[in-house]
This record gives structure tokens, sequence and C-alpha cells, in this order.
């Protein structure tokens, strides 16, 4: 099998494609809208790195930066330019290609992007489900606590990983 590429989304049409994994990744009450993932890109584009083999969008990794310390409802909806935490809102992997590290590749490319490319931010975060507590922490996060975020039906936990 030949090894994908990992690079930011180029355009709007990359965005509309990761709208189609988010949609099908995540419950309807969690997944970002098109609308909400256009405004991400528009507000910083290149905190949106994707997964590609052979031109075709396997996985995307998107996020926004805060000046909050952690993820927060407010961050989910708004950018702030130099902001010390990146919040990671998205990490979505093509259903046909899943459990096969995608996911772990983009997150593993994403810590080194943003400290190249965001030399202020101090910290990255994320929430997740519990089922997804090993990923994460896998690739360096580490486990807080339970998130003070309501989105959807299931409880969050907060990961964060200092720079």
């Amino acid at each position: 099998m030949t090894e994908g590429i990992i690079r930011p989304l180029q355009c709007t049409k990359e965005v509309e494609e990761a709208s189609i994994l988010e949609s099908a990744g995540y419950p309807a009450d969690e997944a970002a809208s098109l609308e909400t993932l256009q405004m991400r890109y528009t507000a910083e584009s290149r905190l949106f790195l994707g997964y590609f083999k052979n031109e075709k969008l396997l996985g995307f990794v998107c996020a926004t930066s805060t000046n909050a310390d952690h993820l927060t409802e407010e961050s989910m909806h708004a950018h702030i330019p130099c902001g010390e935490t990146v919040c990671i809102h998205s990490v979505c992997v093509d259903q046909s290609v899943k459990r096969q590290g995608i996911a772990t590749k983009l997150l593993q490319a994403f810590v080194p992007h943003v400290k190249d490319s965001f030399p202020k931010a101090k910290r990255i975060c994320l929430i997740c489900h519990e089922y997804l507590i090993p990923l994460y922490t896998k690739a360096g996060f580490v486990l807080v606590g339970t998130s003070e975020v309501v989105h959807g039906k299931e409880a969050w936990y907060e990961c964060i990983m200092e720079l």
C-alpha cells in the first residue's frame, strides 16, 4: 500500500470534501456543519491539514485558536488570531481506511506544524469521547478530565499537549 501525503487543505472544494468526512464520522448532533468548517478554514486555513492519497482526501484535522487555556464552547465558534491555545475540533478519517493509523499520522504532523507556524502557541487541546482517549494519549496528549463543553448527548473529555 502506498503512503499518502499530509498537507494543508488548499481550497474550498477540499473543505467541502472534509465536510462529507465530518458528517460520516460524527453523529448529526456533533458534526460541524459545512458552514462551520468554512468559517474555520476562512479564519485560519493553516489549521486544516489533510491526508491525501491519489488526490483523494481520506482524513483531516482542523482547529482554531483561542486566548483561553483550554477548549471552551466559545472557542468552537470563534477564532482568535495569535491565541496561545490551538483547539482541535475535528479529527476525521474516511470509514474505508479507519484503523490504519491515519489519525495518528495526522496528529504527528499537526503538532510540529503548529510549533512551526504558530510560535506563540503554548498548547494544543481537544475534547473527545472516552473510547478515543487512548488514541490521543498515545499521540502525546494528557487527559485533563471531563470537559465543560456540552455538544451532543455523550460526555466529552479534555486532553492537552503543552508545547
